[in-house]
């Protein structure tokens, strides 16, 4: 892996010669992808040398590509028969046997089983993102930032991906072209903010301004793609879900209490925030009045006797008229929770935490701009089906 990361920055810092500024203005980003990638070998087409960049690519393409991008050309051909050997498919043809067995003793691909690789199958984009990011040294591990599942958000969030291609049925040539040119120069897809636009503090995740109403918007979808009652335990739940979005900032909240930013409650509420405010954009900071508390500020309930942490949650609301607002949680009784639409009482409420003799208290922290000013636009925010 040290050797295909090494590679890799080698030909990153290659680029940096060999594509002149002048040259952005007048080639476009897949232009400029396929030439970067026939000038480093990486892709060089047919026996006419066209790239045919709008064709589908095949696993056994994709095994091709993975073994000239690991540096492995040369060794594949010096020992061809050695890696011949690695090769157990029965549905690799003759010719590519090397090169996926190349790629399996490096563990830059699997089969589906011992016999069958798929090698005339095409790359789906979760596979393209998965093989590139371990390729590039994004381990996908116990505790990474992300998995098989996730690749396509991931590469997104480094700004390798595009929308459209995260969603295509399948990988085309050109797709994978502009996978690898911008992973291996820092480039960053055209339908796309600039990167200091969209991960940069006062700016969401989806690239928007953080307001009130933009994390409204993002919660909302969120309850979509984390309905209620999905399992949400910890490492000893079966088939629980954890938080595998990187987290770097909501993770630093975390560390202050000892918990932790994968699993249970605590790593619920680092995804939701992480998902919402971004990665590493929007640090956190301890809010000191609690009466303005908004949309995505992450509210931790303290034991007063103790000090630890008892339960984390997301508000999803400012407090109403009489202190009290509702939330999203995860882990309580080993799934998420959403606010009840049809239950009048489900909110939370500040008066229960305040005062001498209380069990617990409440700390909140919020990854709100210091220059995005509370407005209370967000009071009672999240209707239920009872008016309330």
């Amino acid at each position: 892996m040290k050797r295909i990361v090494s590679t890799a920055m080698s030909i990153a810092l290659c680029a940096l010669l060999i594509c002149p500024a002048q040259a952005a203005d007048e080639q476009t980003e897949l232009e400029l992808a396929a030439g970067y990638l026939l000038q480093q070998g990486i892709m060089t087409g047919d026996q006419n040398g066209d790239l045919n960049l709008e064709a589908g690519l095949s696993r056994v393409e994709l095994a091709v590509l993975l073994t000239r991008l690991s540096g492995g050309a040369e060794e594949v051909t010096v020992n061809a028969v050695s890696f011949e050997r690695e090769c157990s498919f029965m549905d690799v043809p003759a010719w590519a046997k090397r090169y996926v067995g190349y790629c399996v003793r490096n563990s830059l691909v699997t089969g589906y089983d011992s016999l069958r690789y798929g090698a005339a199958e095409p790359v789906v984009p979760a596979a393209a993102c998965t093989v590139i990011l371990r390729a590039c040294g994004h381990k996908d591990s116990e505790g990474a930032a992300w998995n098989y599942s996730t690749a396509c958000s991931y590469a997104i969030s480094l700004g390798w991906l595009s929308e459209p291609a995260a969603h295509a049925a399948a990988t085309t040539r050109g797709d994978m072209a502009l996978l690898l040119y911008r992973a291996l120069t820092g480039a960053q897809p055209a339908n796309l903010p600039p990167a200091s636009q969209a991960a940069g503090d006062g700016c969401l995740a989806n690239g928007k301004p953080v307001t009130e109403e933009n994390v409204l918007e993002l919660l909302r979808q969120l309850e979509q793609d984390w309905p209620q009652d999905t399992v949400w335990g910890t490492h000893k739940t079966p088939g629980t879900h954890k938080n595998e979005v990187a987290s770097t900032a909501a993770n630093r909240i975390m560390d202050v209490y000892w918990v932790s930013e994968y699993y249970g409650c605590s790593g619920y509420a680092a995804m939701i925030s992480s998902l919402i405010f971004g990665d590493t954009a929007n640090p956190g900071r301890q809010l000191e009045d609690l009466s303005q508390i908004r949309p995505g500020d992450i509210v931790f309930i303290i034991d007063n006797s103790t000090g630890k942490v008892g339960h984390v949650r997301v508000a999803v609301e400012s407090p109403n008229e009489i202190h009290a607002f509702h939330y999203t949680d995860g882990n309580h009784g080993g799934i998420i929770h959403w606010p009840d639409r049809e239950y009048l009482y489900g909110r939370e409420n500040l008066d229960c935490y305040r005062g001498e003799n209380r069990a617990c208290r409440l700390e909140v922290w919020t990854r709100y701009p210091e220059s995005v000013p509370y407005t209370g636009n967000s009071v009672n925010a999240w209707p239920t089906g009872c008016g309330a």
